[in-house]
């Protein structure tokens, strides 16, 4: 035998003895000492339950995905990610879990690896309990394979994290339930943000096809990305860019035909070579989604190579949008403008988010029933743990806290609320002590430095708070511990026609909104349509502190009666039309009409 492997083995059996004596802290400190030196998935297996047996759930998920990182099939490690998850009230995330540890079991005790089938039959046990629970049958919880097949194209896809992946996370998670299956092609290697928790709602037998980027380009990938964006030009714009690009040195080529995104040589090639990943024959649609608006530049060159229905999401519009082109006179706007009207024209249907975009993209020239506005929303799984879990909602804050759960950056900025709230503790109406602003997180090192600032010049600086980056449940649980939530847009005219993608997850949370936005955008309509909240002008510091004081003289006067618990809205409004599921079925019966299936 392997010497490694007897050394693994024999601490893998002294170890055990330490956890059936209940020693489980000496048990967590000599495995993560074996670990610093060797990495072995059983190890973690054996730390993670140690972990989980003194409380400690938050270390105990962190060892389990790291075992699995190793080995993805490790049946011990699959059943305590499950229990885990159970523990945080994630029962259908759970579920599935069981069930991969189920078949992980299974599998080795029918290929002869174990004669220990207590593991698979624990699972089976969990699986039904859970069911009962959460009065779903397990098909719709872990649905089999459709039989109708859509291209996904999306560069930003799980393990990269962040507010544009779960989009496209919740449509893939969601589409077997209408009979689509998702197959999907991204980049390899593009982990800036790692999002384990995505893959655990999402099938696990999925086709997923990660392809990598070029490390270096050449000279002819440059000629070969002009030829192709040249595509989709008119000929002025054409002839315009072969003037421009004749006229600059190779750096500076490389810097015009970086469009929309540096990734666009990655999609083009993906358009070239997909019949080398994917059997196309098989295809009846194409999804491209953007950012990047590469993502499209590939669905446009499938389009035209295989002649598949395509539909195009533009999570932001393009050529409206004015952060992107604060100069008109660009040559990259220019050719914006090109490219936006090829794949409007090409594209068999286009989706946005807003109604504001469907209106801006229909007066681009696209058929008012070419295109079609299917919001972001909320997933009612990820808030299971309302009701299934020590993580509910808090229902007795010491202070009245108002959180601005998510990333701050350039004008979504803090100074018109600290200005607020400072006033209204130096007229008095505020306690001191009895209030807490938790500003977000933010990452540019510049902006945060200005942060600190404007907290010391207002002398906020034992109520007002960073957050640090959190995984998606966890940032729910935070602002589930609100008695006011904020969201923060910006100073811009602009800001009239976004939503941001925390609204309908709080909406789903049901604690009132305090939103400083545009007063007639389509944020501030949101709000008054379903009773969730109000707005203010960023700006306005009258009204900003109008509104705080109304909420915190509630809180305070519940708080005088015995009431606990967030401020909840006024409302019977339905908005079980922001459901991620009840989404992807728009999308679905979209996908249906362009492809033909009734």
């Amino acid at each position: 035998m392997d010497e490694s492997l007897f050394s693994i083995d024999e601490f893998i059996e002294n170890g055990m003895t330490l956890f059936n004596m209940g020693m489980y802290k000496e048990l967590i400190e000599v495995c993560r000492e074996f670990l610093q030196e060797t990495k072995d998935d059983r190890i973690y297996s054996m730390l993670a339950s140690a972990e989980f047996s003194i409380g400690d759930a938050q270390s105990a998920e962190k060892s389990v995905r790291l075992g699995l990182s190793i080995n993805p099939k490790n049946p011990d490690l699959l059943y305590n990610l499950a229990c885990i998850l159970q523990h945080k009230g994630a029962l259908s995330n759970a579920m599935r879990y069981f069930a991969r540890a189920e078949k992980a079991s299974t599998h080795k005790v029918k290929n002869g690896l174990s004669d220990d089938t207590e593991l698979a039959d624990i699972c089976r046990s969990e699986i039904t309990r859970l069911k009962e629970t959460l009065g779903k049958s397990e098909d719709e919880i872990i649905p089999n394979k459709a039989k109708k097949h859509v291209l996904v194209v999306a560069f930003i896809y799980p393990p990269l994290s962040g507010s544009g992946v779960q989009r496209t996370v919740k449509l893939v998670k969601y589409l077997r339930s209408f009979d689509w299956e998702p197959i999907v092609i991204t980049a390899a290697g593009e982990a800036a943000f790692l999002g384990d928790e995505y893959f655990d709602e999402l099938p696990d037998d999925i086709e997923v096809y990660r392809i990598p980027r070029e490390k270096e380009i050449t000279k002819s990938d440059l000629e070969y990305m002009k030829s192709k964006i040249s595509h989709m030009l008119s000929e002025p714009m054409r002839r315009r860019l072969q003037i421009y690009y004749d006229k600059l040195n190779i750096d500076m080529q490389y810097t015009l035909m970086a469009f929309p995104e540096e990734v666009v040589l990655w999609a083009n090639r993906i358009a070239d070579d997909l019949c080398k990943y994917i059997d196309i024959n098989k295809i009846d649609a194409v999804y491209s989604t953007s950012g990047p608006f590469s993502d499209h530049i590939a669905g446009y060159f499938i389009k035209e190579q295989y002649g598949i229905p395509w539909v195009a999401d533009f999570r932001d519009e393009w050529s409206n949008n004015p952060i992107l082109w604060p100069d008109k006179e660009n040559i990259h706007y220019k050719m914006c403008i090109d490219c936006e009207q090829t794949i409007l024209d090409k594209a068999d249907h286009v989706i946005c988010v807003t109604e504001t975009s469907r209106d801006n993209f229909i007066n681009l020239g696209i058929h008012p029933e070419k295109i079609s506005c299917i919001t972001n929303g909320y997933d009612e799984e990820d808030f299971e743990w309302l009701k299934h879990s020590d993580f509910g909602r808090k229902t007795d804050n010491e202070k009245f806290t108002i959180i601005h759960n998510g990333l701050l950056y350039s004008d979504r900025s803090v100074p018109t609320i600290l200005e607020a709230i400072r006033n209204l503790i130096n007229r008095n109406e505020i306690d001191a002590n009895k209030v807490m602003f938790h500003i977000g997180n933010i990452f540019n090192e510049t902006d945060r430095e200005e942060s600190n600032k404007l907290i010391d010049k207002y002398a906020m600086e034992d109520i007002a708070f960073h957050t640090a980056y959190m995984e998606h449940f966890d940032s729910l649980v935070h602002a589930a511990s609100a008695d006011l939530l904020m969201i923060i847009l910006g100073t811009s005219k602009e800001y009239a026609s976004v939503y941001t993608g925390k609204i309908f997850e709080y909406l789903r949370l049901g604690t009132q909104i305090l939103s400083l936005a545009p007063c007639g955008g389509i944020l501030a309509k949101l709000l008054k349509k379903t009773g969730h909240g109000v707005t203010v002008e960023y700006s306005d510091v009258a009204g900003i502190e109008k509104e705080i004081l109304h909420f915190y003289r509630i809180w305070t006067k519940n708080k005088k009666n015995g009431i606990t618990g967030p401020l909840l809205p006024n409302t019977t409004v339905d908005i079980t039309m922001y459901e991620r599921k009840n989404l992807t079925r728009r999308f679905a019966e979209i996908v249906n009409e362009v492809s033909k299936y009734s």
